[in-house]
């Protein structure tokens, strides 16, 4: 990515990884920066001459000790999105892209750099697919699902297989690599769920429920008008009792756009969700979560953006779209131009696991321009609605699964990121039954996991 955004080893090492390779370009660049320095915490150096490299990345043969890793695509050699035939082998955990068809044993069963560069750069995402009904890309549409390795984190996975390599040859090859992370993201797509709405979108509501006879709504709704309830979606000091008990990482995204059809918060001048947004940004990091609408139309998103500026007194860095709403390269592209450094977008509503095939945050490249940006994208793994509507889970299933997940980025000391709303958390409507316990026991289990 260039000397400005390189994650470089904490303290760079004497005897650097020697790297020989055929194909020089921005690609390689890019893919080498993100398995060497990022992933693997050491610095490394190209070499001219194979003889002396530990890796060798070309056609042609086996050579000496290295380790040889064959050009199996053209990819990293290419330029441009034009949709490709990715070739792969086996499913689930051993999935490889890019397989190696030549007779040499001695080489690497796949091509690790393309296989790589492939899903992290979300190839198959700018061109060539059929969109849902929002215009997002599906998860059906990727290589990951025909070969049934949405939940195990391929890249990591690969990339701790070499390093085991690079050990068993050269023991003394120092390592500073980044350890397991758990961070909790909290998308408030609406901060009240009664309060606040004003009289006629109150009134609305009530002869909507009424009609509907939803009398627990009706109730529900009423008490919390006339206060003698507390509103359910108004948890954050709960929430802050329990991130302190867990020490937990947290982010929370706050919707502060106009009324529309799929953007309904109430409106950002609301007095009582500024005090709220001020005083999580006391203990936690707030982040800026671009509207529906933002994504057809750029300009929004810096007016939404100075919205949440004029409440915390600083100009948000952190993003994650409404919706999910995204499409290469035009939202990350206007998420850099205002200022963006870090976007946690990259992940589905209807399945679990990683649509990246990487358990860590990496850098945005951009396939239009050729180059890796300072835009850091952190993808995640689990989400709130997955479970009750697409997997038809029960919460103790939903516990499960999010323990599984928490154990295979653990065992790749890679970063894992969840994302709920004040709404599921709240426990009411849909989310009765015991989901809220679902994401007490997901932070109780990433203390546990944090700690074996």
């Amino acid at each position: 990515c260039g000397n400005q955004t390189r994650v470089m080893p904490k303290t760079p090492l004497a005897n650097p990884l020697r790297i020989f390779s055929a194909i020089r370009t921005n690609r390689t660049q890019f893919v080498f920066d993100l398995i060497f320095e990022q992933l693997l915490g050491i610095s490394y150096e190209r070499v001219n001459a194979p003889e002396s490299a530990h890796i060798i990345y070309a056609n042609g043969s086996d050579l000496g000790n290295s380790i040889f890793i064959p050009v199996c695509s053209n990819l990293l050699n290419a330029t441009g999105t034009k949709p490709i035939n990715v070739p792969f082998s086996q499913s689930g955990s051993a999935t490889v892209l890019f397989p190696n068809e030549k007779s040499d044993q001695r080489a690497w069963a796949f091509d690790i750099f393309s296989a790589v560069f492939y899903l992290v750069s979300r190839y198959e995402e700018y061109e060539g697919f059929e969109p849902d009904a929002h215009g997002r890309f599906q998860p059906n549409q990727s290589i990951l699902y025909k070969t049934n390795s949405f939940e195990f984190p391929l890249v990591n996975l690969w990339v701790r297989n070499l390093k085991q390599q690079l050990l068993a040859r050269w023991p003394e090859l120092e390592f500073d690599a980044p350890k397991f992370r758990f961070i909790s993201t909290i998308d408030i797509d609406s901060t009240f769920q009664y309060k606040e709405k004003g009289f006629l979108w109150s009134l609305i509501g009530l002869c909507k429920d009424v009609f509907k006879g939803n009398v627990t709504e009706v109730n529900a709704r009423v008490r919390c008008i006339i206060g003698s309830a507390k509103d359910a979606f108004d948890i954050f000091d709960a929430l802050n009792t329990l991130h302190k008990l867990h020490q937990t990482e947290v982010i929370y995204f706050f919707l502060l756009a106009k009324y529309s059809k799929f953007d309904k918060n109430i409106s950002w001048k609301n007095k009582k969700q500024a005090e709220r947004i001020k005083a999580l940004n006391t203990n936690y990091k707030i982040g800026i979560h671009p509207s529906y609408r933002s994504n057809s139309n750029p300009k929004l998103l810096k007016i939404e953006m100075e919205r949440l500026t004029r409440i915390i007194g600083l100009k948000p860095t952190m993003s994650r779209q409404h919706f999910l709403m995204h499409k290469y390269p035009s939202t990350y592209q206007n998420l850099i131009k205002n200022g963006i450094k870090q976007d946690f977008t990259l992940g589905y509503t209807s399945q679990y696991g990683f649509r990246a095939g990487i358990a860590s945050p990496f850098f945005f490249y951009d396939l239009t321009l050729e180059t890796c940006t300072e835009l850091m994208l952190y993808p995640f793994c689990s989400m709130d609605i997955t479970p009750l509507h697409y997997y038809a889970l029960t919460p103790e299933q939903a516990i499960a699964k999010n323990l599984e997940l928490l154990q295979s980025v653990k065992m790749v000391d890679g970063t894992f990121i969840s994302l709920w709303h004040n709404e599921s958390l709240s426990g009411t409507s849909r989310w009765l039954g015991g989901w809220p316990l679902v994401y007490k026991a997901l932070l109780n289990h990433a203390n546990e996991v944090e700690r074996s």
